[in-house]
């Protein structure tokens, strides 16, 4: 294992498609330093953010530095040009098997977790220096795992047993098939319905035979005094009919008025207007 200790160092530079006060912001939440000392960073001069790291801590604070938006450099210490280490061999995805790529998933994943722990660290680190500084005792600090890293190492995490379930017993049925068999259902009571002997008769049959029949009696009509009016005729005799008296009406001298003559109806007294034109002339 190399002794070897590299230097961050920041020189105002922010990775492209970020905004200088959006990175700024991010600055002073990572670092919890005010604006004043934050602008001090972008005047253009290399400044040594982090010294004496190893290269895979120097690796996790670039990548947290990266992600705010910072571009920073990883440089040998005691040295001012960058240390270039030798980029990894590029393996196409269409030969990886499927346990290379859930391994590279994995690495990926593990990856982002320790960039989010340096980020930590960072802030840690900063929160520390300050409340030496101060005197103030440091409350813990709080912050968000990135999207898909595992919150529980892998000592905390539960290991699963797997449950050993019998399904000898167990079996499928054709399909449509019934799940229940015969003897399994419960009988079904049939209910006992009295229906008395009915028959249809034939259309216009009597339904009343002739030993339900009752003999009614006939009546006895003379019919020798009667005979048939003529058409028109008063069947009542005027000796039969009700006297009316016929009220006596006295119509005195009453005539009709001609159409839109004066009956002496009362007339209203209309008291007539008269207008104040003193104030009209007459133009020329």
């Amino acid at each position: 294992m190399s002794d070897q200790q590299f230097d961050i160092i920041f020189r105002g530079d922010i990775v492209f498609g970020h905004q200088l006060a959006d990175v700024k912001t991010r600055l002073q939440q990572l670092f919890k330093a005010d604006a004043t000392k934050i602008d001090a960073l972008f005047s253009g001069r290399p400044v040594p953010l982090k010294r004496g790291l190893d290269e895979a801590s120097a690796q996790k604070y670039k990548e947290a530095l990266v992600r705010a938006g910072a571009q920073v450099d990883i440089v040998v210490m005691g040295e001012t040009r960058p240390a270039k280490p030798q980029p990894a061999p590029v393996v196409p995805v269409t030969s990886l098997t499927l346990a290379q790529r859930l391994e590279k998933q994995e690495a990926i994943a593990k990856a982002e977790a320790e960039a989010a722990a340096a980020q930590e660290a960072i802030r840690r680190e900063q929160a520390e220096r300050e409340a030496e500084q101060s005197g103030i005792p440091i409350k813990p600090v709080w912050s968000l795992a990135p999207v898909g890293s595992y919150l529980l190492q892998p000592t905390e995490k539960t290991i699963q047993e797997p449950l050993d379930i019998d399904t000898s017993a167990i079996s499928l049925r054709p399909e449509g098939g019934n799940l229940v068999d015969a003897a399994e259902k419960p009988p079904i009571a049939v209910a006992a319905v009295t229906v008395p002997n009915f028959q249809v008769a034939e259309v216009g049959a009597d339904l009343v035979s002739a030993d339900e029949k009752m003999d009614l009696p006939l009546l006895e009509i003379e019919l020798a005094d009667w005979t048939l009016a003529d058409l028109g005729q008063d069947l009542i005799a005027a000796s039969e009919k009700a006297a009316v008296n016929i009220p006596v009406i006295h119509i005195p001298d009453v005539g009709l008025a001609p159409v839109g003559a004066d009956l002496g109806q009362l007339k209203p007294q209309v008291q007539a207007v008269v207008p104040d034109v003193s104030g009209l002339r007459l133009a020329d």
